[in-house]
This record gives structure tokens, C-alpha cells and sequence, in this order.
């Protein structure tokens, strides 16, 4: 994620509180199966987590909030994101460290995490750098831990144009919260930084790097949660 594009979309941040606010792609579905992973693995047991790509940390910290989690570190290349992900991260009462940096990077050390969490970041990365993705997070993550990617992906028979041009003519009619013009902010987003996947690639590449998918994946429309762990 070198590329400048996402970090000015996010510095246009009132613009995607208005996207989770309204539910348009998800959050609050997605978020509850997240919360069920969380709960069944770890229960009352203590956890650490590496949230990759970690924006403002919203949607993420109320639902780590009353569970044992004893580290948290975030990454993210928007320092104007880490900066509100500081204040929304209070709610935790461990240790919380935040990163500005490049997702990559930020799996290049020897530290181990029982959580590696990534939302909405990774379909930035080309399928080579997807792939170097999962070959960096397997050593990182401990045995017994979760890798859990919420993320946009590509229907298996969609080319990356025809995905683009579906998504953006769902978004245009849902997205109804939003004016003309915001609506074409993200949809230049999309065309010029969205490089998703289908989920048969991203299955594919974590198996080859050593990780075996921990359940059925949730799905919403093109919008998933899917769940790793270490074989």
C-alpha cells in the first residue's frame, strides 16, 4: 500500500463515516459475525492483535472492548487516521501501540500475535503483493490464532473492469446518504486504487503460505469475512 490515493481518500473522512453510518457496505453485519469469531476462539483467554490497515479503528475497537485482549498494535499509512483511531482506541485497557507505515512493512518483524486483522486494505495490493501478504502474515501468526480479513472481493467470473462498473452502479443507487459529488469521489477511488480478488485466489494464496481457512466465510454481496488460522 505505497501508493498515495487511499491516504487522500481517507483525509476525505467524513465522506466513509457516512458509508458505515448508513450500513451501506456491511459494517454492522459484518462486525457481529467478527464479534462471534473473537468470542469463540479466545472466550475469556487473552489475546493480541495486529490490525493492519487500521484506519480511525471505529468499527474494530467496540468490539474488542470487554474482551481480554492484551496488546493492540495498529498500522496505517494515514497519520490523520491514526489520530482519531488514538482517541477511539481508549476504550481498551491494554497496551496500544500505533504505527504509521506501510502494511507490508509492518509484518517484516519477528513479533507474533494471536489476532492479525486487516479491513478493507488489502484489495489496494496487487494479486503478487496479496500473495506476499499471506507468505509475511503466516510466521506472525501464533498457533491457535486468526487471521480475519474483511475486504471486498471479485465474483469468480468478474474482470476487474466489470467489477468496477457493478460496483459503482450499485453504490450510485445505494448509497443514498450521499451527494453527487461524494459519490464520484469514490468511485474514482474504486477505479483508480480497488484491485479485489476473487476469493478462490485469496484461498489459494493462504493455503500456499501455509494457512488453512478457519470457517465458512461471511458474505455480503461482494463484501466478506473470511477466517485463517496456522495448519
Amino acid at each position: 500500500m505505497s501508493e498515495p490515493s487511499p491516504v487522500s481518500f481517507f483525509d476525505s473522512w467524513s465522506t466513509y463515516q457516512k458509508v458505515v453510518a448508513g450500513d451501506y457496505m456491511f459494517h454492522r453485519e459484518i462486525g457481529a459475525a467478527l464479534s462471534r469469531s473473537l468470542h469463540g476462539q479466545f472466550g475469556g483467554r487473552s489475546f493480541s492483535v495486529l490490525d493492519l490497515g487500521c484506519g480511525d479503528a471505529a468499527t474494530l475497537a467496540p468490539l474488542l472492548e470487554g474482551l481480554a485482549v492484551r496488546r493492540y498494535r495498529g498500522v496505517d499509512l494515514s497519520e490523520s487516521a491514526l489520530t482519531l483511531a488514538a482517541e477511539n482506541l481508549k476504550v481498551l485497557s491494554c497496551p496500544v501501540e500505533l504505527t504509521h507505515g506501510d502494511i507490508l512493512a509492518a509484518l517484516a518483524d519477528d513479533v507474533i500475535y494471536d489476532v492479525i486483522y486487516s479491513s478493507f486494505a488489502l484489495h489496494h495490493l496487487p494479486t503478487a503483493q496479496k500473495a506476499e501478504f499471506f507468505r509475511l502474515a503466516a510466521p506472525r501468526l501464533d498457533r491457535g490464532g486468526l487471521l480475519l480479513l474483511v475486504d471486498v472481493v471479485r465474483e469468480e467470473d468478474e474482470t476487474l473492469d466489470v467489477y468496477h462498473q457493478r460496483y459503482c452502479e450499485w453504490l450510485r443507487g445505494r448509497f443514498s446518504a450521499l451527494s453527487g459529488d461524494e459519490k464520484d469521489l469514490i468511485c474514482d477511488h474504486i477505479v483508480n486504487n480497488d484491485l479485489p480478488d476473487p476469493c478462490s485466489v485469496l484461498q489459494a494464496q493462504a493455503r500456499a503460505a501455509g494457512l488453512q481457512v478457519a470457517s465458512r466465510s461471511t458474505q455480503f454481496g461482494w463484501h466478506r469475512l473470511l477466517s485463517f488460522t496456522r495448519a
